[in-house]
């Protein structure tokens, strides 16, 4: 009970001048306040402007100089995945020449085979594609649809209405009083109304409570709002990295085809062996196989964004985007710190401090008894005259006073404090990952684009130069070609995991956007504890 008592003391010095007096009484404050982060700016959810075939930019909250990746709308249109396989008999080759070209001038006019941004598109199976969608269009389904948002912002109206009723006051009493009925001449009849007046300013600090609990809920659904976009983003540009992939693969296979038959060519013109013809229908074989497995992944990834953002959609439908290359990695530290001045969850942890601070305050002035007035009139039988009676009451605070609830506010009052900074090593620790994968991503694009995929491109243009004069044979171009394909699907996959990286900086670290919302509401129970003066 010592401690209980210091403890005690200390309370009643403590303020919430770190917290906005919303709905409450300003107070005075002699301990150093809590200064809540700036409420996070939220991603507009508004519908998407029309987006053309040929160009199409996205504009996003960013952190430090990470900007969402941008993209050009892709004019190309692409066949549906949905059922993709790769066989001899589903490529048409007759547009396709394994033959050596003529190197022009311009090197990046070489190339039979695309790069890994323009992978061309069989031109066959154009029909078989629906609709498609840009990445604002997939973002607005999402915020539509979800029901976690739906239902946050179902919680916040909670809130607001519980704000609302904690500081009513309560009802007067109206009653009938009798006295001696059973004594003939005797007896008196009255009416009486009573009324209890609640003190100590109880009432403003249930609604002051409330208010900040408001604050979170609304602050929780800004962080909803960006676990969802987050969430969608990071899908899309997995999506879209599987589509490019696929697209790349079905044209080599169609290189890959015209290889065997040329091969079987060489053969029938003694010009070529049978391992030649071997070597070509294994490296198509193995071709079709990663085309296969590539349209599971496309389709895979299709069906968890088309979840995420409620699309109904079964069948994959072409992503319009392109997976831009950053120059450079951004300044982590200044990352962190812009994550921390507008993260909303870290909004939310900061309005539950002030709203355990403001319920503190609310339990050190439960004590204050409230005053019960009870006014009455009648008239008395037995003396022929009217009466008034004037009644008013308040408890003695001998043996309850509150110490318990103060000690428990001051222990949820602590928490609270921590959890910030818990929430705050958190972001530290997420961004610590994201950070090790977006430096290990964009060293990988770099890489490639500045050496890797130029060299692979060289030596491709050289061994069909040297094929054309009879100083390289078949197989060894087959292996050229297939390693500037390899190159490429790498080069793809590495852009893919930058772009996620750079979804997941932009969108403050937040994911899981179909979880479920918080709710931080605990009833009207305050208001009870209001009346009555216990």
């Amino acid at each position: 009970m010592k401690t209980l008592s210091i403890a005690s003391q200390l309370l009643i010095t403590f303020a919430v001048s770190g917290c906005a007096t919303i709905g409450g009484t300003p107070t005075g404050s002699t301990i150093s306040p809590i200064t809540p982060v700036a409420q996070a700016t939220p991603i507009a959810a508004s519908p998407a402007p029309a987006v053309s075939d040929s160009a199409a930019t996205e504009r996003t909250p960013t952190a430090s100089g990470v900007s969402l990746v941008g993209y050009n709308a892709d004019a190309n249109v692409a066949p549906s995945y949905s059922d993709a396989t790769v066989s001899s008999s589903d490529i048409a080759i007759d547009t396709i020449d394994l033959e050596p070209v003529v190197i022009p001038s311009d090197e990046s006019e070489t190339m039979s085979i695309p790069t890994p941004d323009q992978a061309a598109v069989p031109i066959a199976a154009e029909a078989q594609f629906g609709s498609s969608y840009t990445l604002a269009e997939v973002e607005q389904a999402a915020i539509s649809n979800n029901p976690a948002l739906s239902a946050a912002s179902a919680t916040l109206s909670k809130a607001a209405g519980l704000r609302s009723q904690v500081g009513v006051r309560p009802n007067p009493t109206l009653g009938y009083f009798g006295q001696q009925i059973a004594d003939r001449n005797t007896d008196q009849h009255g009416l009486f109304i009573e009324q209890e007046f609640v003190r100590g300013n109880k009432l403003a600090l249930n609604r002051e409570v409330l208010a900040h609990t408001t604050s979170a809920q609304r602050n929780e659904i800004e962080t909803q709002r960006y676990r969802i976009l987050t969430d969608v983003r990071v899908r899309f540009y997995e999506t879209l990295a599987a589509q490019k992939q696929l697209d790349a693969t079905l044209e080599f296979a169609k290189l890959a085809e015209r290889g065997v038959e040329v091969a079987i060519e060489r053969q029938n013109a003694e010009e070529g062996t049978l391992i030649e013809v071997l070597q070509s229908k294994t490296l198509l074989s193995e071709v079709t196989l990663a085309s296969e497995q590539l349209a599971i992944n496309y389709r895979a990834a299709w069906q968890d964004l088309a979840a995420i953002a409620g699309l109904s959609s079964l069948a994959p439908s072409r992503l319009v985007a392109e997976l831009d290359t950053q120059s450079h990695s951004p300044s982590w530290d200044a990352a962190y710190g812009e994550i921390i001045a507008t993260s909303p969850e870290l909004a939310v942890a900061n309005a539950l401090v002030c709203e355990k601070s403001a319920l503190l305050k609310r339990q050190q002035v439960q004590m204050i008894p409230n005053v019960t007035a009870q006014f009455g009139a009648g008239y008395d039988n037995g003396t022929d005259s009217g009466m008034i009676n004037l009644q008013v009451s308040a408890p003695i605070p001998v043996w309850n006073k509150n110490s318990g609830n103060i000690s428990a506010a001051y222990a949820d009052y602590t928490r609270a404090i921590e959890n910030v900074k818990r929430i705050e090593q958190s972001i530290k620790s997420r961004l610590a990952r994201v950070a090790q994968e977006y430096d290990a991503s964009i060293a990988t694009v770099l890489k490639y684009d500045q050496e890797i995929i130029p060299q692979a491109r060289k030596s491709l243009d050289l061994s069909e130069e040297a094929y054309r004069a009879g100083e390289l044979d078949f197989l060894q171009v087959l292996i050229v070609r297939r390693s500037y394909y390899e190159s490429s699907i790498r080069l793809i996959a590495a852009r893919g995991k930058l772009a996620q990286a750079s979804a997941n900086v932009d969108g403050l670290l937040l994911t899981d956007g179909l979880d479920a919302p918080m709710d931080y509401t605990d009833g009207d129970g305050i208001r009870g504890a209001s009346f009555g003066g216990q």
